[in-house]
């Protein structure tokens, strides 16, 4: 018995008979009129309608709805297009009719700003500059759904005083049923700014680690942003600063070096003398603010600027050491 790659010739006429025997059972049955249809392409076929359609199933017979619509197509309808396409067919009820429907899909907005981010750098645009689409609620059109979600750009022209511009919007990109929809839109410019790469609370130190730049439209800047890194570096927030967010000088402090009711030293120093008191602090602040401290003794109150953790340096006017309890550290009697 012959023997080709590794199947006996009995078994190779078995597939192809088999074959044979399904197509003739296919075209023996009567063609019969689909519950109803959906397509993906710009055209209507046969087989889109008719189950058992045989060798006429890839035969178009018609032009597809736009995508995302759909159309009916009555008993007359029908009778029609099978009597002129030579279609085996016959109605069974004068009420029969099939619903067809075309898949679509919506234009997807970051694709097509891409797309024009792209075109407008050709233009002198930056790419760092925000591109906003005005009218995206006109862009709700679908395209086909059976087609990549590319977009072209043409007839671009921009405004440099304005900086608005007009486009038009091609998808998918090079089609022949392609759909065009008109694209406004403008370019605001961007400011890189430092911001935090996680959130941080009150009582942490950021540090270079912390701090990433993001591009902030110029038309959100305010006067009163961190521009600087060095401006953050050992700062802490003064509440919780989220990522990813400009922040405001407002929003930060130095690490607190003294507590509001926490216990301080009180520090007075002249080029003669060095004199130390017990304090309460009314304020809460860093290394170099100024606070408000109450002499335990003397319940005077006066201000002073924060030397280190727990220590308040007063000036000689303030005259903080009244009492027997303020002694003197040093002193020089000249």
């Amino acid at each position: 018995m012959l023997r080709t790659a590794g199947f006996s010739v009995s078994v190779l006429f078995g597939i192809v008979l088999f074959g044979f025997v399904q197509t003739a059972v296919a075209d023996a049955l009567p063609m019969q009129l689909k519950t109803g249809a959906s397509v993906t392409e710009d055209v209507i076929r046969v087989g889109d309608l008719w189950d058992n359609a045989g060798n006429k199933a890839d035969l178009a017979i018609a032009k597809a709805p736009q995508p995302g619509k759909r159309v009916t197509l009555d008993n007359r309808w029908l009778t029609m297009l099978a009597n002129s396409n030579g279609l085996d067919w016959h109605s069974s009820s004068q009420f029969e009719h099939i619903v067809v429907e075309r898949s679509g899909q919506t234009l997807d907005l970051s694709v097509l700003e891409t797309e024009l981010r792209e075109a407008l750098s050709l233009e002198g645009v930056s790419p760092s500059a925000t591109v906003e689409i005005t009218n995206t609620q006109s862009l709700s059109q679908l395209i086909p759904g059976n087609e990549p979600p590319s977009i072209a750009v043409k007839d671009l022209v921009l405004d440099n005083r304005t900086q608005r511009f007009t486009a038009v919007a091609e998808a998918p990109a090079g089609s022949p049923t392609s759909v065009r929809m008109k694209v406004t839109g403008r370019i605001i410019a961007t400011t890189r700014l430092p911001v935090l790469i996680r959130a941080m609370n009150r009582g942490e130190s950021i540090g270079q680690q912390d701090l990433i730049w993001a591009e902030v439209r110029d038309d959100n800047l305010r006067q009163d942003l961190v521009i600087d890194p060095k401006q953050l570096i050992g700062m802490e927030p003064r509440l919780l600063l989220k990522a990813n967010t400009p922040i405001r000088l407002a929003d930060l402090q130095r690490p607190v070096a003294v507590s509001r009711n926490g216990l301080v030293t009180l520090l007075l120093q002249t080029p003669y003398m060095t004199l130390t008191a017990q304090g309460k602090a009314l304020d809460e602040g860093g290394v170099g603010d100024t606070v408000r401290v109450a002499n335990l003794q003397t319940k005077q109150v006066v201000e002073g600027r924060i030397q280190a953790t727990g220590t308040v340096v007063v000036a000689a006017a303030d005259k903080i050491i009244q009492t027997a309890s303020a002694r003197a550290l040093t002193a020089d009697a000249n």
